[in-house]
């Protein structure tokens, strides 16, 4: 690490967390009118692409935990955005109606969303940057999968 009067500027978890705070208020921005979170729009996202999805496969895409994703589809159930369908010992998620409604206002938060970011980092900036941090976070799984 490089001498630097603050340790934080070159601590690639603090800065990351940094962003994603920040970013994370220019989405809750975009997806307020939709009564939605981004974190919940996402979900729906994957459900509009793969009906069908199971849990495990949500998770995987989403990178979250099995209870976090259960929370996420019991409460978009309840709002009738998703119903979920069992198949032996596995459940399968769709959208509702109501959920596919949702389809293309989310499509545009986040686009909007996009637009946003863009125009202040600069799109080249924007998708290298996201570029990286895929790479960064693929790489530290893969680490993390054969180290433990």
């Amino acid at each position: 690490m490089e001498s630097n009067d603050n340790f934080l500027e070159n601590c690639l978890f603090f800065n990351t967390n940094a962003l994603s705070r920040y970013l994370l208020k220019l989405a809750e921005k975009e997806f307020k009118h939709l009564k939605i979170s981004p974190a919940h729009a996402s979900l729906l996202l994957l459900v509009f692409d793969m009906p069908g999805i199971s849990p495990k496969n949500l998770g995987l895409n989403l990178h979250l935990t099995p209870s976090t994703i259960t929370r996420f589809i019991d409460s978009l159930e309840k709002r009738k955005l998703v119903k979920r369908r069992t198949k032996g010992k596995s459940a399968l998620i769709s959208a509702t109606q109501k959920g596919l409604e949702l389809k293309s206002p989310i499509a545009i938060a986040y686009k909007k969303l996009y637009m946003k970011y863009t125009k202040i980092l600069g799109t080249k900036t924007a998708n290298q940057l996201s570029f990286d941090i895929l790479k960064a976070s693929k790489e530290l799984t893969n680490y993390n999968d054969n180290n433990e």
